[in-house]
């Protein structure tokens, strides 16, 4: 089997295993080098935004040392370093392709280990991704809040970089309308005109529940102005479409036989996010245009003081 081959089909296994066990699964698409995917947890339905860094390494070549029913994993100096002083937790993943093991241990000082070439960490046989569920859990749960949220901007930074310096991107979503998982397809584009528009993105998402996809995509994108590729829906919304981006929350209501005082609990606001297209029942496609809103500006700038501004560390200053 070809590396790479075995390398896809290790994510895609522990993207599996991972969802499999109640957690929202996602790639990571741009530039995070040492980090694989995003793991983060559910809510009963909903994601929490408690998050884990995962690194994938898939081949039965990771299996070959062993001691006290435990695998050795040797790395790079570099990787030890970047995983101790991530921002998420994160766990190392060996994916087996013989036997199917998806086995983990989290990289922190106490499991990751300095030797005379590199770094080392023991992982045990016994802690797989399928019967590991509140172990991840609780590893999830340990960070702020705070940490959390700053967490998601820094994994988006290179979108808003690219949007600062071309103005915008394209979003095309197809949001899979009768499945209770909310599942649904994200395609981020760099927007060119004379030139083919270049994928920077594209997974399938699932764990949004029942949530209407207006503030689905808008929490996902929370550094962005969002609103529709006007140009494209003119020459592409059908007539059902068409229809539904004139009625409101409201209107919904009063054709569902609310009325009265039980109405002003519904916006009366036409939405500002809809879709173009539906197909076969099933499928809502959406084009949307991205462009940096005061949260994306206002951490692009904060992020660029942070890595090149001069000024003193409290914590570091003796007293």
């Amino acid at each position: 089997m070809l590396k790479e081959d075995c390398e896809r089909i290790g994510v895609l296994e522990c993207g599996a295993a991972f969802q499999k066990i109640g957690f929202m699964f996602r790639e990571q698409p741009i530039g995070d080098y040492g980090i694989d995917a995003i793991i983060e947890t559910r809510d009963d339905k909903y994601l929490s935004g408690k998050l884990i860094a995962v690194q994938i390494k898939s081949g039965d070549s990771y299996f070959k040392e062993q001691k006290d029913n435990c695998v050795i994993y040797r790395g790079d100096i570099k990787h030890y370093y970047y995983w101790l002083n991530h921002s998420l937790p994160v766990i190392i993943v060996l994916s087996s392709p013989t036997t199917g093991e998806l086995i983990w241990e989290c990289v922190n000082k106490q499991t990751a280990k300095r030797c005379q070439e590199g770094w080392k960490i023991s992982i045990p046989r016994k802690q797989t991704i399928p019967t590991s569920k509140e172990m991840l859990y609780d590893l999830a749960n340990k960070q702020s809040e705070f940490t959390s949220r700053w967490t998601s901007l820094v994994l988006a930074k290179e979108w808003m970089l690219h949007v600062n310096e071309k103005g915008s991107l394209i979003l095309e979503v197809e949001e899979w309308i009768n499945k209770s998982s909310g599942r649904g397809t994200f395609r981020l584009k760099s927007e060119c005109e004379k030139e083919v528009e270049k994928i920077l993105f594209e997974r399938e998402i699932l764990g949004f529940g029942v949530r209407g996809y207006e503030s689905v995509i808008q929490e996902l994108f929370p550094w962005a102005n969002i609103e529709i590729d006007k140009d494209f829906y003119e020459a592409n919304m059908d007539e059902e479409c068409q229809r539904k981006s004139m009625l409101s929350e409201r209107d919904y209501a009063s054709m569902s036989g609310k009325k009265g005082k039980e109405l002003l609990k519904y916006s009366a606001e036409l939405p500002s996010i809809y879709p173009y297209r539906n197909g076969a029942g099933e499928v809502d496609f959406y084009r949307l245009k991205l462009t940096l809103n005061g949260v994306g500006k206002s951490f692009i700038e904060i992020e660029h003081f942070l890595e090149t501004g001069n000024f003193y560390l409290w914590d570091k200053i003796s007293m």
